[in-house]
């Protein structure tokens, strides 16, 4: 057993756990410093099962319906209280690496102007 007292599980349990309990987790307000940006993400405790013990790769914290905007590394995980996920960012992510949809659109606005 892990150190979160993981027992096995099949894939529709997860599925089922993850559609259930999903719209349930809470997503702090970001705060930042002069290099990071942070917030912290509380997962209902019925999907800590489903999360191996440390720090999660963006696949697995996305395959539990974490939803975030892009840039966002799982850096910690408050140990007191383990479904509690520490998350990060570059400060000024945005800005050095703006979203898909306004690049696009900025792209679309000079297409013809040659």
């Amino acid at each position: 057993m892990s150190k979160y007292n993981q027992k096995p599980f099949t894939q529709e349990e997860k599925r089922k756990a993850i559609e259930q309990y999903s719209e349930k987790i809470q997503y702090s307000a970001r705060y930042s410093n002069d290099e990071w940006e942070y917030r912290h993400v509380i997962i209902p405790k019925p999907l800590l099962r489903f999360t191996p013990p440390g720090v999660c790769p963006e696949d697995v914290w996305r395959g539990l319906g974490i939803r975030q905007s892009p840039g966002w590394e799982m850096y910690m995980r408050h140990d007191p209280e383990p479904h509690v996920l520490l998350f990060r960012r570059p400060k000024n992510y945005d800005l050095i690496h703006p979203p898909f949809s306004a690049v696009g659109a900025a792209r679309l606005v000079n297409v013809g102007k040659n």
